[in-house]
């Protein structure tokens, strides 16, 4: 115990020597401070002060087509594989066409059956359009005998009338008068006997035309019915052409999911065979943003970007296009971003992963200062920090420290622009492109210090 206190006693005694020697010359501890510290200094300089929204996303093809089939049967024949160079119209792969043709010919006799129907139909409209004609001729007939039987019927009630006058004027014999009678009488009844025959024969005229319109009306169907079977024939032959399955652009093939002898099902969804890609000269970057950083993102804004094939190199890409759509994963809400670029050489393959750096906004050859010097601030005598009012950016004030001839640290106030997390622009302030601002603290100056007190003499 006794050694204890005299050793704190001896650490007392030598703090109090060295305060002595201090006030003996004058002891201001933010000088004294000052003039014990080492600094290091970074220059203001001219340059670039960018800023970035960084995010990651997937390369795409810039047109991507998955091609399918309508039809459902056995693959027979494969023209075509991965990476296999495509051109519109080619042929990828060919179903099985037998059951198809066997379709198309059955449906092709169907075809010329009912064209068959058609000519048939076409003959009895003919015959019923004849029979309507003879029926209009006979009734023509018919009604001369009739006019003539009015016309006997009207001269012999005239010679009737006349001998009936004769005979009571005792110009004629009553035998005479009865032959009159009886020759009206019987002109009468052939009158009426014509009449009846006429009406009769009107039913067989409008028999006649019925039958021509029906004639006509199963002409129509059996027309209607060829049109069906043409259409069925038709709709056959383009599902025999779709047994060959075409590239409907120019590309690559990227993807294929379907090898010879598989049978494919094609039911209320085209089964997938073949994704092709379009020209992979143009890609397409999918980047999500988170929504904190979707406001600054604008199209037309310029972006570089890197993948892990290629990590020493930079590629360029452009905003296309920023998708309004949230997608939201574990209640983090980012937005798709489209970037387009371009793919020289063909390095670039789709579903490669990169790491997007948007250019926001730029400053172009601005004085600027190094990010270390916001965060400084220099040691009293007590050891402490002094404090500084912010970080400056966007227009508020902030302190930087510069050093004198003596090499004390001396404080500047300055106005900042935009960061880029290195630099900050200086938009206004006391300072020159060469300045020196101090940026930290040598390390061997805290070693020289016990208490907050420099050691040394």
């Amino acid at each position: 115990m006794r050694k204890l206190v005299g050793s704190v006693a001896v650490v007392l005694l030598g703090a109090g020597a060295v305060y002595g020697m201090g006030s003996s010359v004058g002891w201001p501890p933010w000088r004294e401070a000052a003039a014990a510290t080492r600094y290091m200094t970074a220059p203001v300089e001219r340059g670039d002060v960018v800023q970035t929204v960084s995010t990651t996303g997937t390369l795409n093809a810039f047109v991507t087509v998955e091609v399918g089939t309508q039809l459902s049967g056995q693959v027979a024949r494969l023209f075509v594989d991965f990476n296999t160079n495509v051109k519109a119209g080619q042929a990828l792969a060919q179903l099985d066409r037998k059951s198809f043709e066997a379709r198309l010919a059955e449906s092709k006799a169907s075809t010329a059956v009912a064209e068959a129907a058609v000519k048939i139909q076409r003959s009895r409209l003919e015959r019923a359009r004849i029979d309507l004609r003879n029926a209009e001729a006979q009734r023509a007939v018919l009604m001369a005998r009739l006019d003539n039987a009015r016309a006997q019927s009207e001269v012999t009630a005239n010679t009737f009338e006349r001998s009936t006058s004769l005979q009571k004027m005792g110009n004629t014999s009553k035998s005479q008068t009865e032959l009159a009678r009886a020759a009206r009488d019987s002109a009468a009844a052939e009158m009426r006997e014509a009449e009846e025959i006429v009406a009769a024969h009107e039913l067989v005229v409008a028999g006649a035309a019925v039958d021509l319109e029906r004639s006509q009306a199963e002409l129509d169907s059996a027309l209607e019915t060829v049109r069906q079977r043409e259409a069925i024939e038709d709709s056959m032959e383009i599902d025999l052409e779709r047994t060959t399955i075409r590239s409907p652009i120019d590309g690559t093939v990227v993807g294929r999911n379907v090898s010879e002898g598989q049978t494919v099902a094609a039911s209320l969804e085209a089964p997938v065979l073949f994704t092709i890609a379009g020209d992979l000269q143009r890609m397409d970057i999918y980047a999500r943003v988170d929504e904190s950083d979707i406001g600054k993102i604008r199209v037309g804004q310029a972006a570089q970007f890197s993948v892990d094939a290629y990590p020493d190199r930079r590629f360029s890409a452009m905003v296309r296009d920023i998708r309004k759509a949230p997608q939201v994963t574990q209640n983090v809400v980012t937005y798709t971003v489209v970037l387009g670029t371009t793919n020289p050489g063909a390095l670039l393959l789709p579903g490669m992963t990169a790491t997007v750096h948007v250019v926001t906004s730029q400053a172009r050859d601005v004085l600027r200062i190094p990010m270390t010097a916001l965060r400084f601030a220099p040691s009293v005598a007590d050891g402490s920090k002094e404090l500084s009012p912010g970080n400056g950016n966007n227009g508020v004030q902030t302190t930087v420290w510069t050093l004198d001839g003596t090499r004390i640290a001396v404080p500047v106030s300055v106005v900042l622009g935009d960061d880029d997390g290195s630099y900050a622009a200086l938009v206004v302030g006391d300072l020159k492109e060469g300045d020196q601002i101090v940026v930290g603290e040598a390390e061997e100056a805290a070693r020289d210090r016990l208490f907050g007190f420099r050691l040394g003499f």
